[in-house]
């Protein structure tokens, strides 16, 4: 044991072994003590839509699947649609994701670039896994705080995969861009900016709409071809949207739907609110709109509106509906499982 040194006289200063042995034991506090320890950082998840940025957006779809696929109204119509051993074959390929088990899933459209964001509970290693095996290549993967990305080429086109803790995942198609926006607005880095339905015109569009497990939004303005649809009534139109609300009186299964139609109408809106009615007889008496009973209304079409938005809610049988849509997005959907 070393001496003391003599009342009066300094101690030697502290060699280098020393030095390192002292920050060493001082690390080991910190990191025992519960109050020095980094939280884990948090995401803002509660809705998917919520993680979709305005900038570009050319349409979005925002469906509570597990809601949807527990719906007695809906069981036998989705059964056509997407039957158990497709869903089942998904589930294995991306990792467990089983989309009867999907909380919400939003998916946007941009001019280059699709993204799909899945509210759900998931084994982050295993969706990564089956990422991996799907890809011809993968080019590059990331850690950043809760978040895992991994990206690469996947049945010929650019494909990146976000995991969002044990909560959510997100896989972007096409141009990169949209994914990292989404993951700003899930950590709350985004201060300045809103995400799509926060911002206008789909806000309008989407307090009009109301609450649905189904709900759809496209932006104005409309030119072109697409300016000429719904009679001519979209050439005026800031926004469009659709909602579905499985009913609850018809054992046979209903589904409600509310169509909705923003745009400065002011004096005119009368007119706009006839047009659109002329609009949905016009396609539900067309071959698909047959194909679909848009023809066979449960409730005939009622329609309303005012000097900024019209309206038009219509109630259809949920098996036809269900058959017709089989019947025309067979081949579609066999594309779209394999995605």
């Amino acid at each position: 044991m070393s001496p003391r040194p003599p009342v009066g006289t300094q101690a030697p200063p502290l060699g280098r072994r020393e030095l390192l042995s002292l920050l060493l034991l001082a690390g080991c506090a910190r990191a025992a003590h519960p109050a020095a320890a980094l939280a884990p950082e948090s995401l803002a998840l509660d809705r998917a839509a919520d993680l979709a940025p305005a900038a570009g957006l050319s349409f979005l779809l925002d469906a509570r699947l597990r809601e949807l696929f527990a719906s007695p109204a809906l069981i036998p119509a989705l059964a056509l649609v997407l039957p158990a051993a497709r869903l089942d074959a998904f589930a294995m390929r991306h990792g467990g994701v089983d989309l009867r088990s999907v909380q919400e899933l939003a998916i946007a459209g941009y001019p280059e670039a699709t993204l799909a964001i899945a509210r759900v509970v998931l084994d982050p290693a295993r969706v990564e896994r089956a990422f991996i095996a799907r890809a011809f290549s993968v080019e590059g993967r990331a850690l950043e705080g809760p978040i895992i990305r991994t990206w690469g080429t996947v049945g010929g086109s650019r494909q990146q995969l976000a995991i969002l803790g044990h909560e959510a995942v997100a896989l972007e198609q096409g141009r990169f861009g949209p994914l990292r926006a989404a993951e700003y607005f899930a950590r709350r880095r985004l201060k300045r900016s809103r995400p799509a339905l926060r911002t206008e015109p789909l806000a309008q569009v989407a307090a009009l709409l109301g609450d649905a497990p189904l709900l759809a939004f496209a932006p104005g303005p409309f030119v072109g071809g697409a300016g000429r649809g719904l009679a001519g009534l979209l050439a005026g139109a800031t926004a469009v949207g659709g909602a579905a609300t499985p009913g609850e009186r018809d054992p046979d299964g209903a589904v409600a739907f509310r169509f909705v139609v923003t745009g400065a109408w002011g004096a005119d809106a009368p007119a706009a609110t006839d047009r659109l009615r002329a609009a949905f007889d016009v396609l539900a008496n067309d071959p698909l709109g047959r194909l679909l009973g848009a023809h066979r209304p449960i409730e005939a079409p009622h329609v309303s509106g005012d000097a900024e938005g019209v309206r038009l809610d219509v109630t259809l049988d949920a098996l036809l509906l269900g058959k017709g849509l089989s019947d025309a997005t067979g081949a579609t959907m066999e594309e779209v499982m394999r995605f």
